[in-house]
């Protein structure tokens, strides 16, 4: 039987990115918020302060609950699943899942780079490098808790580490990507009227020729 519930077609990724961390454990609003932005920064960015209001969206909802302890300034607020919230994630998990987004700001830059300057467009590309660098370092970071058995969750460590790989993967050709594109970039004039160089020729047919694999 499929589960429905009146918020599930008003609910957003976002929503249920935060049902599945309380599905883990409950969390205050500020540790919930720390471990989304530590871990799922990569497939699924979101701001701070929709982070902080989606858990009691979740309680509106009844697809979680609240607990507090303490009054006034230090009240402590802890969030936690509910069974309907489990029925809803698990209805969630069930259905078909979108096309793969990513959102990259450097990359936008580069499609418009020809209302721009050639050096502004070399920054563009070398910002994009520059910004890759705290991703890989954090990710070390991250391995190594693991490795050494102080990773969080180590009962899920085989679905982090197919988590983590993908996003090592995806961090590793962007940079390849940026670098050639510098090289490139770094033999033109300028950004405008270049039309089709040899290495756009050369890119747009392999992209013609290349099919998903089987």
């Amino acid at each position: 039987m499929q589960y429905y519930h009146p918020m599930s077609e008003a609910m957003s990724t976002s929503s249920y990115a935060v049902l599945g961390m309380l599905a883990l454990r409950s969390w205050t609003p500020y540790e919930l918020t720390q471990q989304f932005l530590r871990s799922l920064a990569w497939c699924w960015p979101a701001s701070e302060r929709s982070l902080y209001a989606e858990p009691e969206r979740l309680v509106a909802a009844g697809l979680a609950k609240v607990r507090t302890s303490g009054s006034g300034p230090r009240a402590r607020r802890e969030y936690s699943i509910t069974p309907s919230g489990k029925a809803a994630l698990r209805a969630w998990l069930r259905t078909p899942t979108s096309p793969p987004r990513i959102f990259n700001e450097p990359l936008l830059r580069v499609l418009y780079a020809d209302q721009g300057s050639k050096e502004e467009f070399l920054q563009a590309l070398r910002s994009l490098r520059d910004g890759l660098v705290p991703h890989f370092e954090e990710g070390q970071i991250r391995a190594r808790e693991y490795l050494d058995g102080e990773g969080p969750f180590p009962e899920r460590a085989h679905l982090v580490a197919l988590f983590s790989d993908l996003g090592l993967r995806i961090a590793t050709a962007i940079d390849e990507w940026a670098a050639e594109a510098i090289r490139e970039a770094s033999t033109w004039e300028d950004t405008k009227g270049l039309g089709m160089t040899p290495t756009a020729r050369r890119t747009f047919t392999k992209i013609a020729e290349t099919a998903h694999p089987a």
